[in-house]
């Protein structure tokens, strides 16, 4: 009988440590970052071309896919770096995720290459992060440029926060009604995203704004606060002044990003180095947006931004 407890106890040990093994495997693989490529036999393949609906003309896309070109070296070189940062990437996601709390993507994170395009980088549904060869060539140069593997990390970690900002607005059910819920969806969630991909010379020194953030945002704050109220006070806005208004929230060049930059360094000076710090500021929604500008906009932006949505604070509950 004592042999038989004996056997019965490691038999269940064996069990328990080949399940436990087992669940390090599956939990292994969920975590793994595989690469997709968007183009096939030289041309541009459909998953591209459903991957960019959403942010090109049905013209532009019916026009690449005429397009029949192998890559080029350079953007070869680009395959090849993105490659090579895989199994790295699938290590940083859970210190990406730290400001989301128990949002997660419990799943591969696929990574879409593509050429001939406009953007450098972008999310594609709830698991999937894009890139376009083609596009990160012209903005940054040579692949092989030792500067490029730590901004292609970064970049991922924009594009995987993207994600995860989506995860977070389907678990919170997030709606946003109007043009200006969208702004300042868009603010948040490409200030998040900025957070992870701005180099270290935006981030706050000793809790102050850097030399360089700080005179950028001579320039951007005037442009922030106008844009804000005045998209607030639109109340039937057309296309024109959609376009208009949003334009360079978060593309263009960085000290042009009225939006999505000072959302970052805002970031920035909330986490202190502590990325569990923004998880209020991630629970906030878009209403992060009116009260990070309230603590951080300074001087005349400061006054005249608080002197229209504390007005309508008082008379909304906003």
């Amino acid at each position: 009988m004592k042999n038989q407890i004996i056997y019965l106890f490691f038999a269940l040990s064996f069990l328990s440590c080949k399940n436990e093994k087992l669940d390090n495997q599956v939990k292994s693989l969920k975590q793994q970052t595989c690469l997709k490529l968007g183009y096939k036999n030289n041309k541009i393949a459909p998953i591209w071309i459903d991957a960019l609906k959403t942010r090109q003309k049905k013209e532009y896309l019916d026009s690449i896919k005429q397009i029949t070109r192998p890559l080029s070296k350079e953007e070869n070189n680009w395959v090849k770096l993105i490659e090579s940062r895989l199994n790295y990437w699938s290590s940083i996601k859970d210190s990406i995720k730290v400001p989301f709390s128990d949002v997660f993507i419990n799943d591969t994170t696929f990574v879409l290459l593509g050429y001939t395009g406009y953007d450098d980088g972008f999310s594609y549904k709830d698991k999937t992060v894009c890139f376009d060869v083609t596009a990160l060539n012209r903005e940054y140069g040579s692949a092989l440029d030792s500067i490029n593997t730590n901004r292609m990390d970064r970049l991922f970690a924009h594009e995987y926060t993207h994600l995860l900002s989506k995860s977070w607005a389907k678990k919170n059910h997030l709606k946003l009604s109007t043009y200006q819920d969208d702004i300042l969806w868009e603010c948040i969630y490409e200030g998040f995203g900025m957070y992870r991909s701005m180099s270290r010379k935006w981030f706050p020194v000793d809790g102050n704004l850097s030399d360089v953030s700080f005179k950028t945002f001579e320039t951007l704050y005037p442009i922030f606060v106008e844009r804000l109220i005045t998209i607030d006070t639109l109340k039937n806005p057309s296309e024109s002044d959609k376009i208009k208004y949003h334009k360079n929230l978060s593309r263009g060049s960085m000290k042009q990003k009225w939006g999505a930059l000072p959302i970052g360094v805002w970031l920035a000076m909330e986490s202190k180095g502590d990325d569990s710090k923004l998880n209020e500021w991630v629970n906030k929604g878009p209403d992060a947006v009116i009260l990070l500008a309230q603590k951080y906009l300074t001087g005349e932006s400061k006054i005249t931004f608080e002197k229209h949505f504390n007005l309508k604070k008082e008379k909304t509950n906003y």
